[in-house]
């Protein structure tokens, strides 16, 4: 019987050891997640602004095209 509950806990043990593995590499998982997900963030906010940037450029331009012309 000795033997049995040795062995029992002996198989706990290293269920324990491999469920905190698991979660270590999860949580491991979930910062580079996280960190990939805020660089994309900052890209598609640098694209936001280059749009913008076109954008008025693009408006500057015609502006000056269009107030050239009466002139």
């Amino acid at each position: 019987m000795k033997k049995y509950r040795s062995r029992i806990k002996e198989t706990q043990q290293n269920e324990q050891v491999i469920i905190d593995n698991i979660i270590e590499e999860l949580d491991k998982k979930r910062n580079i997640a996280i960190h990939k997900m805020k660089q994309a963030q900052l890209k598609d906010e640098v694209s936001m602004y280059r749009l913008e940037e076109t954008t008025l450029d693009y408006v500057l331009f015609r502006i000056r095209e269009l107030t050239g012309r009466l002139v």
